[in-house]
């Protein structure tokens, strides 16, 4: 078996769900199912209602192998994980992990000093604390290849 990236809640490996579907069942499940690399023993049923209106809703979740379009490792889109983000948090039934747990976290902390750089550098007055913010914020920016010209960055340090 594959070595995937850890998740921190589901782990590394497939969670076998003790339910047993055909192939045909679980490729019936979905439109997308068919052409991916999924693991049928972890196969759950899923709730229909639960999820936003959809055409062609999830009437199964299946742990799926992907890669990630960013480290390039392979990880699994676990059902559990499906269960949560299609029945709790209601996102687009097609949506689908391109990006392994580690990847989608740093993302989301990227996109956080985003919004903290974008706010205070179009203020007219900050703080002391806000400046440093700001200055420790654009430096990770460049740092993860964001800001990507070093002018920018010596800029604010001066301020």
């Amino acid at each position: 078996m594959a070595n995937y990236v850890n998740h921190p809640k589901y782990g590394s490996e497939p969670i076998l769900s003790g339910k047993s579907y055909t192939k045909q069942e679980i490729e019936y499940a979905f439109w997308r199912y068919a052409s991916l690399r999924y693991f049928p023993e972890t196969a759950i049923p899923a709730v229909i209602e639960k999820q936003c209106d959809s055409l062609y809703p999830r009437q199964l979740y299946v742990d799926i192998e992907e890669q990630c379009v960013d480290c390039h490792r392979a990880f699994i889109f676990f059902a559990n994980e499906q269960q949560y983000w299609f029945e709790e948090l209601k996102f687009w039934i097609d949506a689908h992990a391109i990006k392994c747990f580690e990847c989608r976290k740093k993302t989301r902390a990227i996109n956080r000093l985003q919004i903290t750089y974008a706010n205070l550098i179009i203020k007219e007055h900050i703080t002391f604390e806000e400046t440093q913010l700001l200055q420790s914020s654009t430096q990770q920016l460049f740092e993860s290849g964001v800001i990507k010209k070093i002018n920018k960055v010596n800029a604010i340090r001066k301020m």
